[in-house]
């Protein structure tokens, strides 16, 4: 319920008017006699003196929190200055002191300048103290809720605050989450040596590429590439210069990869890429050229392997020609690559194409994926 009046913490001001210095006496008498501890009591004489001293306490910041006025002040231009106090401190309570209710000028008081309470004289001293002591409690009320409602708009401007910036951390944890998790996804996808897609990349690609192809139409090419000689060179030359060997052609191939083609480290000296509307003439012109490539990098400790140089074999397989399934053609490619590294290596075939010259009848046999040397 708050606090009790004689508890209230502010000094309230109660400005009383009227044209008679002895009804002014009397009243203020009164007044101090039951509220001079906690109101400052003025007794003022004019409308005009009433205004100026409100401007004197606005200007140091108080307020008005009763006004007292004399009914027969009415009649002589108080209505005028009561309407214009009203628009100045509309939250002061407007007491009247009427020789008759039936005065006209009440009506106009209640209508037009907020007056709520009337006592007709003449009057007990207790029924003024009852009153003023209900407008008064009726201010304590109004400033306990203005209070109260500027608390709750802090409050709730600090808790917009506080939900704005719990907002962006939600955002920005979230952003990072998803951050990770697409580094999550991508490592996952990714070889850690040579930065290209990883097998088990390749084999959910060939996949639904496969599908695509036999859906659509558009030819699948895809090439196995295999570094020869490689394992002799990484055993001469240590493990950190082949790591090297293997980056350098993992950025050769990449770099003449088309936009929509896939390229992965396949395992070990090996590579495959899956070229997109590629058949069998497109796919072995990407391998050739892509071998041609590989054969003029200057790669080091080159003169010691057969030839004097650093070289590709490559098997191409285009779907459906040759399979139609990710197994089938995989095993295409795989099988041309065997054929190419038996013919000598350092060169294209493509599958199905006639034995080379001279190649064994087991390499022309061969169907199924076999270890290979190097």
């Amino acid at each position: 319920m708050g606090l009790p009046y004689e508890d209230w913490p502010v000094r309230e001001f109660i400005l009383c008017l009227d044209d008679q210095e002895w009804e002014l006496l009397r009243l203020r008498q009164q007044l101090l006699a039951r509220f001079g501890e906690r109101c400052i009591v003025e007794s003022l004489q004019s409308p005009t003196a009433l205004l100026h001293r409100l401007d004197e306490l606005e200007q140091r910041g108080e307020q008005v929190a009763l006004l007292l006025i004399g009914g027969q002040i009415l009649h002589e231009g108080g209505l005028e200055a009561l309407i214009e106090l009203h628009q100045r401190v509309p939250q002061a309570g407007k007491l009247l002191l009427m020789a008759s209710p039936q005065d006209e000028l009440v009506t106009l008081s209640v209508s037009h300048a907020g007056v709520c309470h009337y006592v007709v004289r003449p009057f007990e001293e207790a029924q003024l103290h009852l009153c003023v002591e209900s407008i008064l409690r009726e201010q304590r009320l109004q400033r306990t809720s203005e209070t109260l409602l500027h608390t709750l708009r802090e409050q709730q401007k600090q808790l917009e605050a506080v939900q704005q910036d719990v907002d962006a951390r939600v955002r920005e944890r979230t952003r990072a989450l998803e951050e990770a998790n697409r580094r999550l996804t991508q490592l996952a996808a990714t070889d850690g040596l040579t930065g290209l897609h990883n097998h088990r990349y390749l084999q959910e690609h060939l996949v639904l590429e496969v599908e695509r192809s036999l859906r659509t139409g558009i030819p699948l090419g895809m090439l196995m590439v295999d570094v020869d000689h490689f394992r002799q060179y990484n055993n001469r030359f240590g493990h950190q210069t082949g790591d090297e060997v293997l980056r350098r052609v993992a950025r050769l191939i990449a770099e003449h990869r088309r936009v929509n083609d896939v390229v992965a480290r396949y395992g070990g000296e090996e590579f495959a890429l899956l070229l997109i509307n590629a058949d069998h003439r497109v796919a072995s012109n990407i391998g050739e050229r892509l071998r041609a490539r590989v054969a003029a990098e200057r790669f080091p400790q080159t003169h010691e392997l057969p030839g004097g140089m650093l070289t590709i074999s490559v098997g191409v397989a285009s779907c459906p020609t040759d399979g139609t399934s990710a197994a089938s053609l995989l095993q295409a490619a795989d099988a041309a690559l065997f054929r190419a590294k038996q013919g000598g290596r350092n060169r294209v075939c493509i599958a199905g194409e006639p034995p080379l010259f001279g190649e064994p009848k087991a390499v022309r046999l061969q169907t199924a994926r076999v270890s290979k040397s190097g």
